[in-house]
């Protein structure tokens, strides 16, 4: 199963201002993850649309988590990320698939449930877990 960048990217945006106390900036982020700022700014709006970050404009505003790193599960920020984390193709909800297996396909419903399997996995893992466990990044 193969995660998107924009997964990848929000992820690694949840740890580096976790792991840091103070509040983050898009510039600092983009920075010291090696992302361009144009994907940081989608993604941090995407994740504080989601309510994984809080964001505050002017003197002494900055980018915060909006929830403990305990209560924010790896696996839930992937399903905001992936809103069509369908292995094949009928399993995603925008797709107008034509097969001629459907309706009565048991192999749609074994990919539904490995990739139900995948997320929960996944949700196992809270980002104060993964936190723990990661070596700090260097802010620059």
């Amino acid at each position: 199963m193969r995660l998107s960048q924009a997964s990848d990217f929000a992820l690694r945006i949840l740890m580096a201002t976790g792991q840091s106390g103070d509040p983050q900036t898009v510039d600092k982020l983009a920075v010291s993850l090696g992302l361009a700022k144009s994907h940081v700014m989608k993604i941090v709006a995407h994740l504080a649309k989601g309510g994984y970050l809080e964001t505050t404009r002017g003197r002494g505003g900055g980018i915060r988590l909006a929830r403990s790193p305990a209560a924010i599960r790896i696996g839930e920020v992937v399903r905001l990320m992936e809103p069509d984390l369908g292995v094949v193709a009928c399993l995603k909800p925008d797709e107008a698939t034509v097969c001629a297996f459907l309706p009565r396909c048991a192999l749609k419903g074994a990919m539904a449930r490995a990739s139900e399997a995948f997320l929960e996995s996944l949700n196992e893992q809270t980002l104060g877990s993964i936190l723990a466990g990661t070596q700090k990044v260097t802010p620059v």
